[in-house]
């Protein structure tokens, strides 16, 4: 699959200023569409921690049939914002407030903070739900893509999704958890079956979703400062994450929200139960045949419900 076209559209810096860190910091962004329009922004909110923006970047289809402007932009630490290697160690650093900042800057930065919507996939969704919890004044509506309302709620499915492997390539993982050794070969060709399963299912993987790969393992540290690389182990997590949870603050999230997942995915069954018990305007689409990246795996239907749900509602 192509990469999408950034015909038509432009990107930018913008700068971030974030105390906590003494070196001068920028966000990269990227923008479709006309910002000055009348119909709601929509800025998009990558996954990861610390997997750029390019993997979403078919979003854009929103601009040319729904006329819809689409922001994209990489996390701080991410892609082709400023990276910080140096604070591995500081995980302190690495929690909510640095990344709410970082977009409340960024809105101000493209004028649009008085009114915007946000989408928001997998961890990119677990952030906007917190930040959209603090009651943003400009924020019009939500949309929660394959994102789990707590860290372990996705783990308990991920070990879910891994018992359903063949024996053999559990056997694989089980010795990986005895050893500690979770970055051999045979590790890795199991994951990938993995991945084909339960992440995205098309093959080959788009070039935007190959670029986001690339992009990533070139730095890790956002990942692994907040706990989501424990030694290569994508069954466990410390630090940041091993807490971090929408459960009891989901209640405080005040805009109509959609919730959008499939059905073999780390977000899928009780993963959002929490979203849909707390949030008081929130509606659940379910997309059969579909993983982790519905957005790719049934691209029509879903931009379709994401659409609708924006304009039409």
């Amino acid at each position: 699959m192509a990469a999408t076209s950034l015909e038509g559209s432009y990107d930018g810096l913008a700068p971030f200023i974030y105390p906590a860190v003494n070196k001068s910091l920028q966000t990269y962004y990227r923008v479709f569409g006309d910002l000055k329009s009348t119909i709601t922004p929509l800025i998009v909110i990558h996954g990861g921690p610390g997997f750029p923006h390019n993997y979403l970047l078919n979003f854009s289809i929103l601009t040319h049939t729904k006329s819809i402007p689409v922001i994209f932009y990489d996390q701080i630490g991410s892609g082709l914002s400023t990276h910080l290697p140096e604070t591995a160690s500081t995980p302190e650093l690495w929690n909510e407030e640095i990344f709410f900042e970082q977009l409340r800057q960024l809105l101000s930065h493209l004028a649009i903070e008085k009114k915007y919507d946000i989408l928001g996939h997998s961890w990119g969704g677990m952030l906007g739900s917190a930040f959209a919890a603090t009651k943003p004044s400009g924020l019009r509506r939500l949309i929660l893509s394959n994102s789990a309302a707590s860290k372990a709620l996705s783990i308990a499915n991920r070990l879910k999704c891994r018992k359903k492997l063949p024996r053999d390539m559990q056997d694989v993982l089980n010795n990986a958890e005895e050893t500690g050794n979770w970055r051999s070969k045979e590790v890795s060709v199991v994951m990938n079956e993995f991945a084909a399963r339960y992440v995205c299912t098309v093959s080959p993987l788009p070039e935007d979703m190959k670029e986001s790969e690339r992009l990533y393992v070139e730095d890790t540290t956002v990942a692994t400062a907040m706990g989501d690389d424990n030694d290569g182990n994508p069954f466990e997590c410390t630090g940041f994450f091993k807490k971090w949870s929408m459960e009891g603050r989901a209640k405080d999230i005040a805009v109509s929200t959609l919730v959008i997942n499939g059905i073999d995915e780390f977000a899928s069954g009780d993963a959002v139960k929490p979203f849909l018990d707390e949030i008081a305007d929130v509606r659940l689409v379910t997309l059969e045949g579909t993983t982790h990246n519905p957005h790719i795996e049934r691209k029509e239907e879903y931009m379709r419900v994401v659409g609708d749900f924006l304009i039409n509602q």
